[in-house]
């Protein structure tokens, strides 16, 4: 597989389910292509470390393994870290979460 390195960031609209090693949430992609395998270590505002893999995406109502910059979807991320995720307000902000992609889904090896 290949693997494209450019950094992502999703934000946080919605968790709905949160516990020490996985959450499904609500987000929306802030930049480019986000594939399934995306590996997130930063929270902005937070000090807490997170090892997050990114390892389902629902779009519409369908289960993709990527996720175009602007769109939003359901995705859910395991790891460590999950229980520091939390939903956003227009009042208080929305979190957003840093990382990059990981292998590129069904591309050749380079």
């Amino acid at each position: 597989m290949s693997v494209d390195r450019n950094p992502v960031e999703l934000q946080i609209n919605e968790v709905r389910n949160s516990q020490w090693a996985e959450a499904t949430v609500t987000v929306r992609n802030l930049g480019g292509t986000v594939f399934r395998g995306a590996r997130f270590h930063r929270v902005d505002g937070a000090e807490h470390l997170i090892d997050l893999e990114l390892t389902r995406i629902i779009h519409y109502q369908r289960t993709v393994d990527e996720l175009s910059g602007g769109h939003t979807a359901l995705v859910t991320l395991s790891g460590s870290g999950a229980r520091v995720l939390r939903s956003g307000t227009l009042a208080d902000g929305w979190q957003c979460i840093e990382g990059h992609n990981g292998p590129t889904p069904g591309a050749p090896d380079q």
